[in-house]
């Protein structure tokens, strides 16, 4: 029996039906909504609990509006005694309440997700939109149509796989004609650094969301929803959440929680506070912690603050062993000689897959996205395809496009079909490739030489990923650009003649790419020049200072681990003392902590109590200022951050500042040369480095 408290009256002997949807209120403004068996003595119960909410809200509720569902051993007379009673008529199987069916236990009952997906996927829109429009269209229409009837409940497999194929369909086809689909969907669905177009299939979103459902369910600051009553009185009155088995008949999103554990367990970790809240031997706040998962439901229960005396601060050595036994008594006390605990601060479960340790549905995604067996291509050439400025949408997709070989020419088709590849039908020389077609054959390499950037192709890379990761590195983005557009504007050209039989106008096609870099200059930012960003490790020319001891510093991190921090002392305008540190940070907000706390030692070291600390770092400012808790600004950087805090509060007279980030380009050359050179270094005046 589950009970429940509703306008401070005490409802008992609900049963939430198998299959129905996470439900925040059983009474919702005008509607009553009952899933399961009610006794005749419980309904009096409820209908004196709808006569006092009624009269608290000034409300009244409306009977032709509220329907009342029952399970199916429910007799016939208790059916009419409930309606009768409270004034609602029956409802069917195919209700839909806030846009969701209540109950969702076949696949019919979802064919209303597969009819709105219809109306936003429609013929004349996969016949007019290109490709690019297609993906926006996929990005912030169907995904978000189709996550919010996840977050009420798991959806079907087999209704999964159906909307996957309508979207596929839309994306490749052209209105009601079919076309070869060039490029696997798994591919397509990889995140952008791995090749992929950013679209998200529709199963991980799915499987997303019941990620997000057994996060709340583990941090236990949703204790006080009703779902989570209801399940946790359902089905973990006698075991864990990770040590839970699916019983024989439950509902299908219990299945589907469970089976999510494997995906994000390895990404949680409890950080320990008082211990209130993490169980000793059921949470992972200990990389051992599966050693212990076969005892009492006792020992299940017990918090880390249950197994700690309140005046030593010392673990309970006989509670311990009696509920891990002495060996594992044993082993914890090896591990943790006194308890991890911080009294001031609650017990906060970390999600390592974001900075900020929240659970975030974009980091699970990317955690369920499979990316084994797909091409890794270097990750600065996607850099430059995606986030160059001024290439227009579609010019990306093309790009895309021919990084992974799909741009429709012969050879593609030929493999497809597994047929010979015939030559080039406007030279007739080689095999008509993308890279012949678009660089190699006569008429493209005059028109690559009249260009803006003047390509001599005969000298580049023969091959197409080489050819354009060269080009990425050695031309400037604004170069880029202008490759990028010349390469479709020729494109464009070659398939007038190729279908249209017009011939290639090299002074057409270079002028319509120059109308597309022109469309671009009105708004492209004017460029500053290298050698005024990286300068040669010296002072600026104009250094304006507060009174006082100012300090700046800066962080550079990569993504292997290896980082480099530095800093900066000045006392007005001179110099008094910069330093150069070398190792391992776990992100980029963790290096720019440790480039602070190299600072902050230094000037304590010098004997200062009032300074100015300045960073580019804005999330590392409101912490410390106070302004957000150390917890939302970065996990892996969670003990640096209160370290500083501590030392701030320390220093009544150290204050912190966000600059922007030119103001610290010196300490990011410094912290750039540490982190290449791998040199830690403290000093008084400046050097010859970094080079230019």
């Amino acid at each position: 029996m589950l009970h429940f408290k509703q306008a401070g009256r005490q409802i008992t002997g609900l049963s939430i039906a198998r299959g129905a949807p996470p439900i925040t209120s059983l009474l919702y403004a005008d509607d009553l909504l009952i899933c399961g068996m009610a006794a005749q003595q419980e309904v009096h119960e409820i209908k004196a609990t709808l006569s006092d909410f009624c009269t608290m809200s000034g409300q009244l509720i409306g009977a032709n509006k509220s329907r009342i569902w029952f399970s199916r051993r429910t007799t016939s007379a208790l059916k009419s005694f409930c309606m009768n009673s409270l004034q609602a008529i029956q409802g069917d199987d195919n209700h839909i309440y806030l846009g969701v069916p209540i109950q969702a236990s076949k696949c019919c009952h979802f064919d209303y997700m597969l009819e709105k997906i219809d109306s936003k996927l429609s013929v004349w829109k996969a016949k007019l939109l290109s490709p690019a429009a297609k993906v926006v269209l996929i990005k912030t229409v169907v995904e978000p149509m189709s996550l919010y009837s996840m977050g009420a409940g798991f959806i079907p497999e087999s209704i999964l796989q159906r909307i996957n194929t309508k979207i596929r369909a839309f994306f490749w086809n052209s209105g009601a004609k079919q076309k070869m689909r060039l490029v696997a969907w798994e591919k397509i669905t990889a995140p952008k650094n791995y090749g992929g177009l950013g679209l998200r299939d529709v199963t991980v979103l799915n499987q997303a969301m019941t990620m997000k459902i057994l996060w709340k369910l583990a941090s236990r600051d949703h204790d006080e929803a009703l779902w989570v009553q209801v399940l946790r009185a359902k089905y973990l009155s006698r075991s864990s959440l990770w040590l839970a088995k699916a019983p024989t008949r439950c509902s299908k999103l219990w299945h589907a929680v469970l089976d999510c554990r494997q995906f994000l367990q390895p990404h949680i970790k409890w950080i320990l506070g008082n211990g209130m809240k993490s169980s000793l031997i059921g949470d992972p706040w200990h990389h051992f912690w599966l050693r212990f998962t076969n005892q009492s439901q006792a020992s299940l229960r017990l918090k880390v603050a249950d197994c700690v005396d309140p005046q030593t601060g010392e673990w309970i050595s006989n509670l311990i062993i009696s509920a891990v036994g002495f060996h594992g008594a044993l082993f914890l006390a090896c591990v943790y000689p006194r308890p991890p605990l911080h009294h001031t601060r609650l017990d906060c479960l970390i999600f390592t897959a974001s900075n900020s340790g929240e659970f975030s549905f974009r980091g699970a995604c990317k955690l369920l996205q499979s990316t084994h067996g797909l091409q890794t291509l270097p990750p600065c050439l996607w850099k430059a395809i995606w986030r160059c400025t001024g290439i227009l949408p579609r010019i990306r997709l093309f790009l895309w496009k021919l990084m992974n070989d799909a741009v429709p020419v012969k050879s593609v088709f030929a493999r497809m079909l597994r047929t010979h590849v015939p030559p080039c039908e406007i030279c007739g020389l080689e095999q008509d490739n993308a890279l012949h077609a678009l660089f190699l054959c006569p008429r493209a390499k005059q028109c690559w030489l009249t260009s803006s950037i003047s390509l001599r192709v005969h000298a580049l890379p023969t091959d197409t990923t080489l050819l354009i990761k060269w080009l990425s590195e050695n031309l400037t983005d604004y170069d880029f650009m202008c490759f990028a557009n010349h390469l479709w504007a020729f494109w464009k050209a070659r398939c007038k003649q190729m279908y249209e039989g017009m011939n290639i106008d090299i002074r057409q096609a270079a002028f319509m790419a120059n109308s597309y870099t022109f469309l671009v200059n009105l708004t492209y930012p004017k460029t500053i020049d290298a050698g005024q960003i990286q300068g040669g490790g010296g002072c600026r020319e104009q250094l304006t200072f507060t009174t006082g001891l100012t300090c700046m510093m800066d962080g550079s991190y990569h993504h292997t681990g290896s980082s480099g921090w530095a800093y900066t002392l000045f006392d007005g305008s001179r110099l008094l003392q910069y330093g150069l540190h070398f190792g391992t940070a776990d992100s980029p907000p963790h290096a720019e902590a440790l480039a602070m706390l190299a600072s902050l030692k230094a000037a304590l070291a010098a004997g200062w109590s009032t300074a100015s600390f300045l960073t580019d770092c804005q999330a590392l400012v409101k912490v410390v200022q106070g302004q957000t808790p150390p917890e939302t600004a970065d996990w892996t950087a969670y003990i640096t951050i209160l370290e500083l805090i501590a030392i701030f509060k320390q220093q009544g007279g150290f204050l912190c500042h966000f600059v922007p980030r030119d103001e610290v380009h010196r300490e990011h050359n410094l912290a750039n040369y540490a982190r290449i050179s791998h040199i830690s270094t403290v000093g008084y005046s400046f050097p010859s480095f970094p080079p230019n």
